[in-house]
């Protein structure tokens, strides 16, 4: 298992891109709603903090498998989470 600090700094360095994404895209085309990029920005940060807290109490801490297991799924809902959050930027784009 890798380091639950380093976990933690990967988490928040991948939401802060998506955030800074969004706050830049409202800073490059103007005629976005500004309303909707806060309503993501919001969301974001609050999934960023979920993960985080969620990353530093696994389930089961003295079984190896079920540790193994909780992380895989942490993974697993960061990486949907985010492309999720990608999609919702990417409609901000299109209009």
């Amino acid at each position: 298992m890798a380091n639950k600090r380093n976990l933690k700094k990967d988490i928040q360095s991948i939401f802060s891109e998506l955030l800074v994404e969004c706050y830049t895209l409202s800073y490059i085309f103007p005629q976005i709603d500004i309303a909707k990029v806060d309503a993501i920005a919001t969301s974001i940060i609050e999934k960023s903090d979920n993960f985080v807290k969620r990353a530093g109490k696994p389930d089961g801490k003295d079984n190896p498998a079920i540790v193994k297991a909780y992380y895989k799924k942490l993974y697993k809902d960061v990486a949907n989470t985010v492309s999720v959050f990608i999609e919702d930027i990417n409609t901000l784009k299109s209009k």
